[in-house]
């Protein structure tokens, strides 16, 4: 068995009491910080350990990304910590997903959706829990097609408006439509929109991300993976509005594999930064794992969570 103990460290911002001044780091924000310690102690068997990609939960359920044995998702209790099932299966029929798939919850439900597919799928999570068969096999909500799009993450406002990162004519961050591929508003530039440096495709990799949504459903967040870029997007009768651009530090990338004369990756340096690693929503807060260390000295995690409120 291992056990694992948690110490945390919480930095407070009010963005809505934020006066217009001039930072050079996003910590330069926070005038409170709380310690937090793990009240409980978790005991794990060797055997049901997996390699964890992420998480995501709500009052009710937590669902693990840990892909392993063809299924994706791992689905309990979020109250008792009791396990309920896995769910995702991988493949290419009817009611499969491909591996790899990022998700949103959001009320009882799981949407899922894969940029090269371009189908977007929702789970009912209590029929999950029920043992029936239409929790097993997702609804398709859509199979878009919206020429210029590479959407990184994706939210399903409700099963006929999404909610897109990532990147739009190679030079938008923000993209919302419809079931039928109507593009209902776009808008904000990627930190790189004018570098020549990159294409279409490398711009792509480069703005790759974590996207929440408020419960209220009326703002976004995104953060910009290996950076200390993060903006706050509100949704106003269907058009994208930024409420809040807290971009800090854009992320250090040097031009990575080459075929036919194009980049087609991007590669860390010595000077890419950790920067924001994972968010989390609720009604009044927005929650950012975050690290200012660099990627190759300190690796991918961090004890600091930094809190916003939505700059109400």
């Amino acid at each position: 068995m291992k056990k694992n103990f948690l110490f945390m460290l919480l930095l407070i911002c009010m963005l809505g009491g934020c006066k217009d001044e001039k930072h050079d780091s996003v910590l330069n924000l926070f005038s409170e910080s709380q310690q937090l310690f793990q009240e409980k102690e978790n005991l794990i068997k060797d055997e049901f350990l997996a390699v964890i990609e992420g998480m995501t939960c709500n009052e009710e359920y937590l669902i693990v990304y840990d892909l392993h044995s063809g299924d994706s998702y791992t689905l309990f209790d979020r109250k008792t910590g009791a396990y309920i099932t896995r769910f995702g299966t991988i493949g290419q029929g009817p009611g499969e997903i491909p591996a790899g798939c990022y998700g949103y919850m959001l009320n009882k439900c799981f949407s899922v959706f894969d940029n090269q597919t371009r189908v977007v799928m929702k789970y009912k999570l209590d029929a999950l829990r029920s043992d029936k068969t239409d929790g097993e096999n997702p609804v398709r909500l859509t199979k878009y097609d919206i020429p210029d799009s590479q959407i990184s993450r994706l939210i399903a406002i409700d099963d006929s408006t999404f909610f897109g990162a990532g990147t739009y004519q190679s030079r938008y961050q923000y993209l919302l439509f419809n079931k039928n591929s109507d593009v209902l508003d776009y808008g904000v530039d990627i930190y790189n929109a004018s570098d020549e440096s990159f294409n279409q495709y490398t711009k792509y990799l480069s703005n790759q991300g974590d996207l929440v949504m408020q419960p209220e459903k009326k703002f976004f967040a995104y953060s910009l993976n290996f950076s200390s870029n993060l903006d706050i997007i509100e949704n106003i009768n269907g058009k994208i509005k930024l409420k809040k651009s807290l971009r800090f530090g854009n992320p250090i990338y040097k031009p990575g594999a080459e075929a036919d004369g194009l980049y087609q990756s991007v590669d860390m340096t010595e000077d890419t930064q950790v920067g924001y690693i994972n968010l989390c929503a609720t009604t009044k807060y927005l929650y950012a794992l975050y690290s200012d260390k660099k990627i190759y000295e300190n690796g991918r995690k961090s004890n600091l969570v930094l809190v916003f409120d939505w700059g109400r």
